[in-house]
């Protein structure tokens, strides 16, 4: 699982998660995810489109931080993510926690709202 920062500004965090959301790859990813998401108190943007398999652990991961977020009337907004694992996180009712956008414009669009 890697994490990279596509941007970090005074307005925006976005990330891009590539690989597994699974036990080991949220292991792997966690604490870096929350220092560049909630730490920075801005609104995220969260590229899953490289994510091909998700867990449990990694919804929880995305919720977790996303809630976390909310605390401070910051956004966050899943991205691109691939179709099982829109699936997935559809049926697990994450989209109804948090936004999933389908391209950057949609993206940037939700955090505005």
């Amino acid at each position: 699982m890697e994490l990279t920062v596509l941007r970090s500004d005074d307005a925006v965090t976005h990330v891009k998660l590539t690989g597994r959301l699974d036990d080991p790859g949220v292991n792997e990813v966690a604490l870096h995810f929350t220092r560049n998401t909630v730490t920075r108190r801005k609104p995220s943007l969260v590229d899953l489109s490289a994510v091909d398999f998700i867990t449990s652990l990694g919804m929880g991961m995305l919720v977790g931080n996303a809630q976390a977020l909310r605390r401070f009337s910051v956004v966050m907004v899943i991205v691109d993510p691939q179709p099982r694992v829109e699936a997935a996180l559809n049926a697990a009712g994450i989209n109804q926690i948090i936004p999933i956008a389908h391209g950057l414009e949609e993206a940037e669009r939700l955090l505005r709202e």
